[in-house]
């Protein structure tokens, strides 16, 4: 019998569909996020007219922030359907209701033309999508690790972060497109809803993707409980809190030198609106590129080893890169502190998806990831944007980001210890078996 561990050519070629199909609605996922948050100011001026510009920004961010708070019912909700029902059900699932809430935000009236009830039409699309990627990453995350063989999951399962990358790219190249083709006034009047119907697209190629493919083999085989949900939080709190903040200074980092960065430039370091999306198409560089490098490492080397590295290396470059940005802010030095910065993130983010699979049986996998991934988001992630325009409003200070990721740096170092007792304990009652 042929071992599951032997990628033979039909089974790479499978493979590569598998990683294709997740890859394909966490990157509709992120790439909804990352327009929104580029398109921020011009959404402010369209939905959340104020008289203020920077009371619109913030009540725009805000939106953005609120819609974070269901994330959390979707992963219960979604998380538990795929749980019973399978990770392919989940999958088809997420893949439409995204695509609703897409469409919804790209044809949502103005409040120039339809008062409060564009603005509910679009706060509405938000929500939905809110529900809906609430599921995306625990069902996927958890399709591409049970098909993966064991020995390489780390490397297989970090496609889910190439995802984000290929978001972030094709979300800042749509900008930079929009920003340098139209004039702001054109894009205020219409032009911003181009990029919402670009995001469209991925919809249908996306549910013809992930039909053409079976269900995991771990999910056939195992056993189901009734309720995902009580079944995990009653025997796995301790581990999704230890987890949420591991997984905390992925969170700020995807959110902050992701989506915050352009705004961040043209706010704190004067660039104009084609030049900040510069930084954002660096950090999608490195996050194509680097996370299958340093998730195939982690299946030599140990996901928890990497997930340390990583972190130690963000928290000791973060600060002296925002202050070279801030002393010398040119498009140069900009890109090379936030594709570098991000560099050193993608050593943690690589091993991240496979370390967050493994924490869980296969009867709750999906519950437990989407429960970790969608909480941690909603308050370290979802709320990132606001905090930081706020207290850099507040204080003055041009570090406030660097601040916020420091943060979650010490968060992840103290959760890190959790697990790093864990190994060190089980590895302890091997050692008293194999001597008895």
């Amino acid at each position: 019998m042929e071992s599951r561990d032997q990628l033979t050519p039909e089974k790479r070629r499978y493979f590569r569909r598998v990683i294709a199909s997740a890859l394909v609605g966490n990157m509709l996922e992120f790439y909804d996020l990352f327009i929104y948050g580029f398109l921020a100011v011009y959404i402010a001026k369209v939905f959340f007219p104020t008289g203020d510009t920077y009371t619109s920004l913030l009540v725009a961010l805000g939106t953005f922030g609120v819609s974070y708070f269901v994330r959390p019912l979707g992963a219960i909700c979604i998380g538990s359907y795929s749980d019973r029902r399978g990770r392919k059900a989940g999958m088809m699932l997420t893949i439409w209701a995204m695509g609703l809430g897409t469409a919804m935000m790209a044809f949502a009236p103005g409040y120039a033309t339809a008062g409060i009830g564009g603005t509910l039409m679009l706060v509405a699309g938000k929500l939905l999508q809110g529900f809906s990627a609430g599921g995306e990453f625990g069902t996927s995350v958890s399709f591409v690790t049970e098909h993966a063989p064991r020995h390489r999951r780390g490397y297989f399962a970090s496609f889910q972060v190439v995802g984000i990358g290929l978001a972030t790219g094709m979300a800042s190249i749509v900008s930079l497109m929009l920003n340098r083709s139209l004039d702001p006034v054109a894009i205020v009047e219409w032009g911003w809803r181009l990029p919402f119907v670009v995001g469209l697209l991925i919809v249908p190629f996306g549910y013809w993707l992930r039909s053409q493919l079976d269900e995991t083999p771990e999910f056939v085989k195992s056993a189901k409980v009734a309720n995902p949900v009580a079944t995990t939080l009653m025997s796995s709190k301790a581990r999704i809190c230890a987890a949420i903040g591991v997984y905390s200074l992925a969170a700020s980092t995807n959110y902050l030198l992701g989506v915050f960065i352009p705004l961040y430039a043209q706010r704190e370091l004067g660039m104009s609106a084609s030049d900040s999306m510069w930084g954002a198409i660096g950090y999608s560089a490195a996050q194509i590129l680097l996370p299958p490098l340093f998730g195939a490492m982690s299946d030599r080397v140990g996901r928890l080893q990497m997930i340390v590295c990583g972190t130690l290396l963000t928290g000791v470059l973060c600060l002296p890169a925002f202050h070279w940005m801030v002393a010398q802010p040119s498009l140069m030095v900009y890109v090379t502190c936030i594709t570098g910065l991000t560099a050193c993130v993608m050593v943690f983010q690589g091993a991240m998806p496979s370390f967050l699979a493994e924490l869980f049986p296969n009867a709750v996998r999906t519950t437990g990831l989407a429960l970790i991934h969608n909480l941690n988001f909603t308050v370290i992630g979802g709320l990132s944007l606001l905090i930081c325009t706020w207290l850099a409003q507040q204080t003055g200070s041009k570090f406030i980001p660097a601040y916020y990721v420091m943060a979650t740096v010490g968060i992840a170092l103290l959760s890190t210890l959790f697990f790093r007792i864990r190994v060190r304990s089980q590895s302890a009652d091997q050692a008293a078996l194999d001597a008895a």
